[in-house]
């Protein structure tokens, strides 16, 4: 009789949220299973009720698909069932539009934990050169989160993480947990490690090919959202900050620049450095439900 060999165990999860994620999600889907790596690892995806072929992808790359309703879907909620039906050591989460950007992706994401005291390691998000539409210009040049309430995001919990590109350990996850948030869920996630003795890492070689454009509707919306989220967070936009930020000098010079370079395509970019602010403040002061953009 031949002995048993058991395999050895997954050491690394890939977790992805997935609703219509389309042909963006198949080229992560790709370049997953392209990683460079001795680790034994499983990819599992969230699906809130794709109907275009989606779960067709998911199942020809050999993912393992949790299905919920759309209609119950909360960004926390989302993140804490990933973390509950992950079987590997590392939980590493991906937007379904994040392309590992080459094959030493998941190792050099993972590199950080040979350090015992690192609970997070975020990758950065880069432009995608083979994405149909361009990046969002005030993406592109490092104005997005110009508004004083990340300001004091970050001088209260330091630089942002993103879920769109980050590994955790999952024996962290099971101290802190995620409460149900129906956005900015890494945020909460990093305001609970605040304050503990866990540290965040923030490699460069690590990155997933990411960008966004948006519909002047669609950047309301979420910068709406995010005032909302972040009040909760104790980083509230007061009526002070937005005076400030409309008359924010590097801000309005910048739009300037760009105006003379011709490199505002729609009226989202034109609109932006004004409508953030507005739509920030509305969000943080009168704001009592999301909305979906």
């Amino acid at each position: 009789m031949s002995p048993i060999v058991s395999e050895p165990p997954i050491e690394v999860t890939v977790a992805i949220p997935v609703r219509n994620g389309g042909e963006l999600l198949v080229r992560a889907l790709d370049a997953i299973a392209s990683q460079s790596t001795p680790r034994r690892y499983e990819v599992i995806a969230l699906d809130s009720g794709s109907t275009d072929g989606s779960l067709e992808a998911l199942h020809a790359h050999g993912v393992r698909v949790i299905e919920i309703p759309t209609a119950s879907f909360d960004w926390g909620r989302a993140r804490e069932r990933l973390f509950e039906e992950a079987r590997g050591e590392f939980v590493v989460h991906l937007s379904q539009d994040a392309v590992p950007a080459g094959p030493d992706w998941l190792e050099n994401i993972l590199a950080p934990f040979e350090d015992a005291q690192v609970a997070v390691s975020c990758g950065s998000s880069i432009p995608d050169p083979e994405r149909a539409f361009p990046q969002f210009q005030w993406e592109r040049n490092g104005y997005h989160y110009f508004t004083r309430e990340i300001t004091k995001y970050r001088e209260k919990y330091g630089r942002g993480l993103s879920f769109a590109n980050t590994a955790v350990r999952r024996s962290v996850w099971e101290e802190v947990r995620i409460d149900p948030q129906a956005t900015g869920e890494d945020f909460q996630f990093q305001t609970k490690l605040h304050g503990t003795a866990w540290r965040i890492a923030f490699p460069d070689d690590a990155p997933a090919l990411h960008h966004h454009n948006y519909t002047v509707q669609a950047v309301y919306r979420r910068c709406r959202n995010e005032g909302l989220a972040l009040r909760g967070m104790g980083c509230a936009y007061h009526e002070g900050d937005l005076v400030a930020d409309l008359l924010s000098v590097p801000k309005n010079l910048q739009w300037l620049r760009e105006m003379r370079r011709g490199s505002l395509r729609n009226a989202a970019e034109w609109l932006y450095p004004f409508l953030r602010p507005i739509a920030v403040y509305h969000g943080s002061r009168f704001a009592r439900k999301y909305v979906w953009y």
